[in-house]
């Protein structure tokens, strides 16, 4: 899929960014950061898969943000495409930054998923 991963530094500083939006008290979005937020519980692949296709955009690439030293940069639709191949719902927590529009994707290891908007405020 070509994911290329950050050097330290640089991961350090994509996790403080992405922290941004995490929400301090539960697992998922701010709700003081991000706009608009949808949840969506997994219970099935296909229409998680379809869920997250029709809200993520397909252009650009997206920051994957796992921790403070693990994030890597992909193509958007790689992601749509292959998202349940890389994480693994009931074990994975990861946020998903759009580079060209302002989404956030948080996908929880609840086997939950949350989508929204980055609000400028948090910038």
């Amino acid at each position: 899929m070509g994911a290329r991963w950050l050097e330290a530094e640089k991961a350090a500083h994509a996790y403080e960014y992405a922290s941004r939006y995490v929400s301090p008290v539960r697992y998922g979005l701010s709700e003081v950061s991000v706009r608009d937020i949808e949840s969506h519980m997994v219970s099935s692949e296909a229409v998680a898969m379809s869920w997250v296709n029709d809200r993520l955009p397909a252009t650009g690439t997206v920051q994957i943000v796992y921790g403070r030293d693990e994030v890597c940069i992909v193509d958007a639709e790689a992601l749509r495409k292959n998202w349940l191949n890389i994480f693994v719902p009931g074990r994975d927590d990861a946020v998903v930054l759009h580079n060209l529009s302002e989404a956030i994707l948080f996908i929880c290891h609840e086997r939950k998923l949350e989508f929204g908007y980055r609000t400028a405020a948090a910038q």
